[in-house]
């Protein structure tokens, strides 16, 4: 057997934490050693990590760039599915901490921020945030900001650290 102890030492707790999380109570926990140690995306600890770095990464670039939030910029420039998609996914935030927490499961949470990340990191793939359209790209920025705030707020519910930079 190994201690949690030890296994906090050998893994962090970060990911110790995550992974007694997403599971529900009534499960059954394998803790997989190999996958807990592993720094790419099949680790849903990482996974969700590097999310919201790379969210930070793009504010900052953005900056960088000469481009703000600009809070008062038009979201009208946001039609395609995959950022409809996310923008009613963020909306969904107030409700699963509520219903995680009237029903004592946290891992809807781990779940929901796992779905988040992946939308996330399937519209990064395919589209710029900083574009050479400036009203397309205030509106983006505001959508990368709002996801980073949620990746952060839904990390720090479960006691998880949100990095800036990995």
């Amino acid at each position: 057997y190994t201690t949690l102890d030890e296994l906090i030492e050998e893994v962090g707790t970060d990911v110790v934490r995550y992974f007694f999380i997403m599971r529900g109570m009534n499960s059954h926990l394998n803790f997989d050693m190999t996958l807990a140690k592993d720094e790419s995306d099949a680790n849903p600890v990482y996974y969700l990590q590097y999310a919201h770095a790379r969210l930070c990464n793009i504010l900052k670039h953005a900056e960088s760039q000469g481009y703000k939030i600009d809070e008062n910029a038009t979201l009208t420039p946001l039609t395609l599915d995959s950022e409809i998609n996310l923008i009613k996914s963020l909306l969904e935030f107030p409700n699963i901490i509520e219903k995680a927490g009237g029903n004592l499961e946290p891992q809807t949470i781990a779940n929901y921020l796992q779905y988040l990340a992946g939308m996330f990191h399937k519209y990064y793939a395919k589209e710029r945030v900083v574009t050479e359209d400036a009203a397309k790209t205030a509106a983006r920025l505001i959508l990368v900001r709002a996801l980073q705030i949620i990746l952060y707020n839904g990390l720090s519910v479960l006691g998880i650290h949100a990095p800036e930079r990995m």
